[in-house]
């Protein structure tokens, strides 16, 4: 089957954010627990959803308290937002070639449209699947089934790039093939720009 659409993880595929989310995590711990969230905690969890960042981190409040809390201040931190270098000539390849692309993030959609903005990349999507649309974040297949409804492709016809065990567990669900950036999966690469003759394209002649 012949592949029509490309699903991209948003933090450490596109962006990395972790300092940010750091950053806002602190805050979250001395308003809902009393103490920040420290770098330790916060290392293993990267990627999970805020009904977990409520859960092991010991936070009380709501998750959808907690992403208001996000909502409200994690954009005071996007100068720590780092972007991919190889994010726009591969999304521009791959819209030329008229492959469809979505994001599947465990951020909820007024923040990855917020953060893709501001890396002007939200332009490159058709399709945001945010975990405030479904019932269950990455690492079920929730977000990446909604993102092939929207698309209106099958999972034989997508691929999923992610970074993280969360993205991996989604894609597998879901029988998408996993594109591994960093890590293991189906097919691994150690740049985004190798995607590119994964999808039946040539490398660009710049990719590194």
């Amino acid at each position: 089957m012949s592949l029509s659409a490309v699903l991209f993880d948003m933090d450490g595929v596109l962006i990395r954010s972790e300092e940010a989310w750091l950053r806002v995590l602190e805050d979250a711990g001395r308003r809902f627990r009393g103490s920040p969230v420290t770098r330790e905690e916060f290392a293993p969890t990267f990627g999970q959803g805020t009904a977990e960042d409520v859960r092991v981190f010991g936070l009380r409040c709501t998750p959808a308290e907690l992403d208001a809390f996000y909502v409200e201040h994690l954009p005071a931190y996007a100068g720590e937002v780092w972007v991919n270098p190889d994010a726009r000539e591969l999304l521009d390849s791959l819209a030329s070639r008229g492959l469809r692309r979505a994001v599947v993030t465990n951020t909820v959609s007024a923040l990855a449209r917020a953060l893709l903005g501001a890396a002007r990349l939200l332009d490159f999507f058709e399709v945001l699947a945010c975990s405030d649309l479904v019932v269950h974040a990455k690492p079920a297949p929730d977000l990446v089934l909604y993102a092939l409804g929207q698309l209106g492709v099958t999972p034989g016809e997508a691929l999923m790039v992610g970074d993280s065990r969360f993205d991996r567990g989604a894609a597998q669900a879901a029988g998408v093939r996993f594109v591994g950036l960093g890590l293991d999966g189906d097919v691994r690469i150690e740049r985004l720009g190798e995607l590119l003759p994964l999808t039946g394209a040539p490398a660009s002649p710049g990719a590194r």
